[in-house]
């Protein structure tokens, strides 16, 4: 299968307000696939932001090339949505016009044909009879959705999300998790996801990249083969025990495991692999 998006001893440094050099990523590889779902999990400051902003076209890397179906990423493109960590929206449009602010922004109106797309997206993420409702009248998890649907409105192959349930409550955050990989699924995205909880990264996922140390680089890259659909049930099953054990480990100790202590051998690689469950005997 092609790689649908590269990234290509990529590495970052960026420029203090002194002058100074500051390497916030150290050349990686990786790739992922069409329609895959992928988390990065690590520490703070280990550069996951920045994978964000690379990938965006926000910033170019210092080093490497970031390619979207063997393009080079040089600026921001319409197949690229994002969502950050807070939704945004306007306080004073309501939710319809504020998932449409985009397109009026960028093209000076709105077509029949928009605000139709707008509701038919609103409808698919449970919020088709708030589309009147102001921002405040909505719930955190409600917001966020509305900038879920509004990065989902201009069609974009991409969505890169920057944590974006980390203000919310335990049950709701989970809640969204599922949601959030609902909309995904049906709308065929290929996803970006960046987050500090590694049960989430884990629950949603197809493959979670592991970063550590700053600057960042890349300690591992695991393929997440769980059984049946990701609900509630999933976290009670023994593989999800063990790649969160594993990922765990790694980030509390990110370069080495025993194993690779005894052979010296590196935890870092650019190609997926599977962690092993418990019941196979895994570490």
């Amino acid at each position: 299968m092609k790689n649908y998006v590269e990234f290509i001893d990529v590495g970052h440094e960026y420029t203090l307000a002194d002058g100074q050099r500051m390497r916030a990523l150290s050349p990686i590889n990786f790739n992922i696939q069409r329609h895959e779902f992928v988390s990065v999990v690590g520490p703070s400051g280990c550069g996951k932001s920045t994978l964000l902003r690379l990938l965006s076209g926000l910033i170019q890397p210092t080093e490497g090339e970031v390619r979207i179906f063997d393009k080079p990423v040089t600026e921001p493109q319409d197949e690229v949505g994002i969502v950050f960590q807070k939704p945004t929206l306007l306080p004073w449009k309501n939710v319809l016009d504020n998932v449409l602010f985009p397109l009026r922004h960028k093209f000076g109106r709105v077509l029949p044909a928009d605000k139709q797309r707008a509701s038919q997206l609103l409808e698919m993420a449970g919020l088709g009879s708030y589309q009147q409702h102001m921002p405040g009248e909505l719930s955190g998890g409600m917001q966020q959705r509305v900038g879920i649907v509004r990065a989902l409105l201009l069609s974009p192959d991409i969505l890169i999300l920057d944590e974006p349930f980390s203000a919310l409550d335990a049950l709701t955050r989970e809640e969204m998790g599922f949601e959030l990989l609902r909309i995904c699924r049906e709308q065929k995205k290929t996803v970006l996801f960046i987050t500090h909880s590694i049960s989430e990264a884990v629950l949603l996922s197809d493959r979670v990249v592991v970063l550590g140390g700053r600057p960042g680089e890349l300690v591992d890259n695991i393929e997440i083969d769980l059984p049946g659909q990701r609900d509630n049930s999933t976290l009670q099953h023994p593989d999800f025990a063990a790649y969160t054990r594993t990922i765990r480990n790694y980030i509390c100790a990110p370069h080495k495991t025993g194993e690779q202590e005894k052979t010296g051998e590196s935890a870092k690689t650019d190609e997926p692999r599977k962690a092993v469950s418990p019941h196979k005997g895994a570490a």
